[in-house]
């Protein structure tokens, strides 16, 4: 064998087995290797877990302001805002604001929630602040949170941002002013009832309405009233909660109404929907014209809403003294109208309208010369105040008349005169169908 070869294989064998036994003290050596790893590794951080104090079952009728902790110059502006803060409260009607003496620590926006908890659990005010503010590139970062521990909501907050000078300060006190007023609104609120264990009862007189949760699209079917009554399908509302219903029913004025359900089971009756009315017809008294009756029949163009009317009034006028020549009038009336400002389902509507008036006059002793006048006026105004039911309506009505003075009539030219002044009034009950 050549020196070269046998070198060469003596180094391949050598090699080898210098391989082998390496690998051999390393797997002698690893358990070792591993508990001591085990024993000196220590176990990564794990996110500690801050918890939230239950809420006091007796709380101060206050509210604390607590600053999230800021450093530099961003303490500055957080200063300043739980000053303005402190003071559109107190503005705004809360009791006491008083700033929170504790730590507070940055957790951010979604972490002002366990914040507030804690910091209501330290200081029992029934309304906790938030505020926070940091530096980002020259600008000053804010934001406010309020909580109502009455049920840990959120009734209020703003975040908004400014060029880190003077300027901010008059923005950071407009958004305190913003809080502080959204805040106040909701100052009297009530904690919420637990929910409802039964189905709600109805009771109404319109027999074939559907009766909906809520309005609109959004509104969720509970049911038919039939036989005066209706059991809605089980929704776990909270009692004391508002809750809204609306009513449909063919040739009737939808109708929404709100309750309150209670925590034992009660039935709650619903509002009585009002029919769509296209005629009516009225029959009542005049103060100057006692000795008379009047009728008035309207057709509405748009039903409840615009309508024609044509009316006639009869009345006996005499002084009933010695002497005295009984006349007889009989009044005309055409003219048209309309309700104002109030819906169609409303009990008390007001309506306005105008007209024409003619009045025919006969005198009834034969020897007078002429015995028959006609006069002819403007009705200027016509204000009707009525009180409605379903079926019927009660009304009482103001005219002011301007006569035009023909040389066929008794009235002069001008406003009419009478023993209530220039304005004549009438009451009455009304008829009211589809």
């Amino acid at each position: 064998m050549r020196p070269n070869v046998a070198l060469r294989v003596l180094s391949t064998a050598s090699l080898r087995a210098l391989a082998a036994i390496a690998v051999t003290a390393a797997m002698a050596a690893w358990p070792a290797f591993s508990q001591e790893t085990a024993e000196g590794a220590t176990a990564p951080a794990t996110p500690a877990t801050t918890a939230i104090p239950a809420r006091r079952s007796v709380m101060r009728d206050a509210i604390t302001v607590a600053v999230v902790g800021s450093v530099d110059e961003a303490a500055t502006f957080a200063d300043a805002l739980s000053v303005a803060l402190v003071r559109e409260l107190a503005s705004a009607g809360f009791r006491a604001p008083e700033p929170y003496a504790g730590p507070a620590t940055e957790g951010g926006a979604a972490g002002d929630a366990n914040l507030a908890a804690a910091v209501h659990g330290d200081s029992g005010a029934r309304w906790v602040a938030i505020v926070a503010c940091s530096i980002e590139r020259k600008r000053a970062i804010w934001r406010i949170s309020v909580f109502d521990f009455i049920d840990g909501a959120m009734v209020a907050a703003d975040t908004q941002g400014a060029f880190a000078g003077l300027s901010a300060f008059t923005l950071i006190d407009e958004s305190a002013a913003g809080v502080a007023k959204e805040a106040g609104a909701l100052r009297n609120r009530v904690a919420p009832g637990p929910p409802i264990e039964y189905r709600l009862r109805f009771l109404s007189d319109d027999d074939g309405a559907t009766v909906a949760f809520g309005t609109g699209n959004d509104a969720r079917p509970a049911g038919v009233v039939a036989d005066g009554g209706l059991v809605a399908p089980f929704v776990a509302f909270r009692a004391g909660d508002p809750v809204v219903v609306s009513m449909a029913r063919d040739g009737y004025w939808p109708r929404t109404a709100v309750f309150r359900p209670a925590e034992a089971d009660a039935p709650i009756p619903l509002p009585a929907l009002m029919p769509r009315t296209r005629h009516a017809l009225s029959a009542g008294l005049t103060t100057s014209r006692l000795f008379g009756v009047s009728a008035d029949y309207r057709y509405h163009l748009m039903p409840d809403s615009v309508f024609l009317r044509a009316g006639d009034s009869l009345w006996l006028q005499s002084a009933f003294t010695t002497g005295s020549v009984p006349v007889l009038h009989d009044e005309l009336r055409i003219g048209a109208g309309a309700y104002l400002f109030l819906p169609p389902h409303s009990k008390f509507r007001f309506a306005a309208g105008a007209g024409l008036s003619g009045i025919a006059t006969i005198l009834f002793p034969s020897d007078l010369e002429r015995k028959f006048y006609f006069d002819l006026s403007l009705d200027a105004a016509c204000l009707s105040f009525e009180w409605h039911e379903p079926t019927w309506a009660a009304f009482l009505e103001q005219r002011l008349s301007y006569s035009f003075g023909l040389g066929s009539g008794l009235l002069r030219r001008g406003w009419w005169e009478t023993a209530t002044g220039p304005m004549t009034f009438a009451a009455g009950v009304m008829l009211k169908w589809p």
